[in-house]
């Protein structure tokens, strides 16, 4: 078994149905529910690179192919979401996985559904800060509730004046 941490939620009806997840080594995962009762969600994962990813968020890439061509072996798992932490647990074979599981052919992803489900996380702010005061602008970040790790890469683009 293998924890995972919920980055985004990509399509949500009555609970999430497409996720992105990370495990504690930094590899992402594609998440689509295919089952659910009172106990658990249960989502198709696989392992995924963040370009293929951005490509399934950008449209190129069909969330099917996702599973039948994954980018590697050995890269689709069932997730299990209990009491809001998700779990990889079982290793799947391509020849395990049952048309059940899997997406619809066709589906591609609209991108538009994160912008507008997401005003909160959409908001500009500009600050000017003193480039020698690292400790005020650490102190901002947590104060707002923001975590470095979820600015990712944008963290490196902010300009301290």
């Amino acid at each position: 078994m293998r924890p995972l941490t919920l980055l985004q939620t990509l399509a949500f009806y009555d609970v999430p149905q497409i996720v992105t997840a990370v495990d504690a080594t930094g590899t992402r995962y594609l998440c689509t529910l295919y089952a659910q009762d009172e106990k658990a969600c249960r989502y198709l994962g696989v392992q995924i690179s963040e370009p293929r990813l951005k490509a399934f968020i950008g449209g190129q890439l069909d969330l099917r192919s996702a599973y039948t061509n994954p980018e590697v072996e050995n890269a689709l798992y069932v997730v299990e979401a209990q009491q809001a932490q998700l779990t990889a647990t079982n290793l799947l074979a391509q020849k395990d996985i049952s048309e059940d599981m899997l997406p619809e052919q066709g589906y591609i992803y609209d991108a538009a559904d994160i912008v507008e489900n997401a005003e909160s996380q959409t908001d500009t702010y500009q600050l000017e800060i003193p480039a020698n005061d690292r400790m005020t602008f650490s102190t901002l970040i947590s104060r707002m509730g923001w975590r470095a790790l979820s600015l990712g890469r944008d963290f490196r683009k902010i300009a301290v004046l």
